[in-house]
């Protein structure tokens, strides 16, 4: 127990989660999700963006407030690497994304889930990514995020 509980406080102080700067998604209708906040871990120098380095690990928390139900969802992250307002780049493909949160998936439930991406060589510079988590019976209903990384 005494090693768990030091494991826990030597993540506090290596990893540095921060609040980010994020807009919704322009291409996804806004009234469907109120998104309270993202974090990103870590991210020491936010919250106008995240510099990332390839092949490790990151975690962005969502804290969100979705306005449909859903009993099956889906998640994707990709960017917009060449910074053309098309996000080509998939670095998590759309997939189940009900391992990650409770599903079925209730109206006007607050819920927060972790996401964790990775950013691989096909990315470098500054560039948008985006959250999306969607209804697989209706792609309408939707909650989606962008923000800022710089990839190094």
């Amino acid at each position: 127990m005494k090693s768990f509980i030091l494991l826990v406080c030597i993540s506090f102080v290596v990893g540095s989660p921060e609040y980010v700067n994020r807009k919704l998604c322009k291409d996804v209708d806004a009234t469907q999700c109120t998104v309270h906040s993202v974090i990103v871990d870590p991210c020491p120098q936010g919250p106008a963006f995240c510099t990332v380095k390839t092949n490790k690990n990151y975690a962005v928390t969502l804290d969100m407030v979705p306005h449909f139900s859903a009993s099956k969802l889906k998640l994707s992250v990709s960017g917009d690497v060449d910074n053309s307002g098309n996000f080509t780049t998939s670095f998590k493909a759309p997939a189940d994304a009900c391992s990650l949160l409770y599903c079925p998936l209730k109206a006007e439930e607050r819920r927060i889930f972790d996401v964790y991406m990775m950013f691989d060589k096909r990315a470098a510079g500054k560039f948008p990514v985006k959250i999306k988590l969607w209804n697989e019976q209706n792609d309408s209903q939707a909650c989606c995020v962008t923000l800022n990384v710089k990839v190094k």
